[in-house]
């Protein structure tokens, strides 16, 4: 029985913004008025047998569905890729352009990046992959890293804040990935996992990656290859800055990333085996029930609560209310067009190498969904994904929504629809069926 081959290509892009920039992640005008660290776009192709499929990781904080399905249709055209067997995953810097692609309090989206910058780059990088592809062996390591920290914090009132919570659930272990040249020895790329939130450099006036972009750059200087982060669930966790916030300045993302560059580095070290793996591709769909839509005559008397527009915007206290009026207009719209919708329907891309699974969601996940996929997934490692082929907002633990805070704020007003509370579970549920299904076709190639 003749045995495939892994290969694998990669390619980096540069897409870092013009200064004057508005950065985005704060609900602030901040434009840039120095570029730290440039943004990249990084894009890995891979083959095996019958298999092609292409990871994108890119320095912005979300990438807007709109934007990454042309990314997909465009290197598909030029490379026969299928555009089902891609994913674009944001690292979730705080410190680059707006890439919401909606109308928020957090400022006007950068379209322009977009079309000038990030598509045509992502593109090229997408392509310059798939010719850059050769055979390769796979290693994978893991390690505990500790520069991030659970963020909500509860006042003896039970109001919940964002801060730091040494006693809230964490998710410490990072996980490294690797490919070499069978006949060199030579590192071809390097893909670390782990899940904290890119806002350490705060309200700062540079342009940058954040703590992932120092963290990269070390493992680089390690290992002589390109590497790309794929940032996990982030929901409730912020990089643990020394002022007891999850954001501070440029300094202080630096030496995060220092420390989690080393961290990277022990994992790399520790690989102890490299091999010719299987990869595969299984794309479903998933399904997630929404509430029912909020009634006409509740959005109208919500709009009429909150009053005009213009009185709101760029007030920072209003920046609540404003995104809440987006969204009942939104409902108001989706009356006008004369159907709703009943379900979040989404076709999932599930991608595994060798004993590695890969999930993408399009929220910024808690880590119960994380957690749960990989107790009960049959693969070693199963990595989750946030901010991955589109942007929804949070996606917390039915826990935490009783709670309350920030990110149940967003799970109930950024979108137009609102998903059941017990989101999480279905999730859940859905894409263990299809990690089986993986887990079946990997152990067949």
């Amino acid at each position: 029985m003749k045995t495939s081959i892994l290969n694998v290509g990669v390619s980096r892009k540069c897409i870092t913004p013009p200064l004057g920039t508005p950065l985005y992640g704060y609900p602030v005008h901040r434009p840039a008025q120095a570029v730290g660290d440039d943004l990249d776009v990084i894009a890995a192709a891979f083959t095996y047998g019958d298999t092609k499929a292409i990871v994108f990781s890119a320095d912005i904080c979300s990438c807007h569905e709109t934007f990454a399905r042309e990314i997909m249709a465009k290197v598909e055209a030029e490379t026969g890729f299928p555009a089902n067997c891609m994913m674009i995953n944001a690292t979730h810097t705080h410190s680059g352009p707006n890439t919401s692609a909606k109308l928020s309090a957090w400022g006007e989206p950068d379209v322009a990046f977009y079309t000038d910058i990030m598509v045509p780059q992502a593109v090229a990088a997408g392509v310059e992959a798939v010719k850059n592809l050769r055979p390769a062996l796979f290693g994978v390591a893991t390690t505990e890293c500790n520069i991030g920290i659970n963020r909500r914090t509860m006042s003896p009132s039970g109001e919940v804040d964002l801060g730091q919570n040494p006693w809230g659930v964490m998710d410490k272990e990072m996980t490294v990935m690797s490919f070499k040249d069978p006949a060199t020895d030579e590192i071809l790329l390097n893909m670390i996992h782990y899940g904290c939130h890119g806002t350490a450099a705060g309200r700062s006036i540079e342009i940058t990656r954040d703590w992932p972009g120092t963290m990269k750059d070390t493992l680089e200087r390690q290992t002589g290859a390109i590497t790309m982060f794929l940032q996990g669930a982030i929901g409730e966790c912020g990089p643990l800055c020394p002022n007891g916030r999850t954001a501070q300045s440029y300094e202080v993302a630096k030496e995060l990333g220092y420390q989690a560059g080393h961290d990277a580095v022990r994992a790399f070290k520790s690989i102890k085996e490299w091999r010719n793996v299987p990869v595969t591709a299984v794309c479903g769909n998933v399904q997630v029930p929404y509430e029912p839509l909020t009634p006409k005559e509740v959005a109208l008397e919500e709009l009429e609560k909150l009053g005009k527009l213009e009185d709101m915007l760029g007030i920072p206290e209003k920046c609540f209310a404003v995104n809440e009026y987006y969204r009942w207009k939104k409902v108001l719209a989706e009356y006008e067009s004369g159907s709703t919708q009943s379900h979040y329907n989404f076709n999932q891309f599930i991608f595994s190498i060798g004993p590695v699974a890969i999930v993408p969601f399009e929220f910024e996940i808690f880590f119960y969904i994380s957690l749960q996929l990989r107790r009960y997934s049959k693969f070693q490692h199963t990595l989750s994904l946030s901010n991955t082929n589109g942007t929804r907002a949070y996606l917390p633990s039915k826990d935490q929504i009783c709670r309350g805070g920030y990110e149940v704020w967003q799970f109930r007003y950024a979108n137009t629809y609102k998903l059941v509370d017990d989101a999480d579970s279905y999730l859940v549920t859905e894409n263990l069926k299809l990690l089986d299904e993986a887990f079946e076709k990997a152990n067949q190639a």
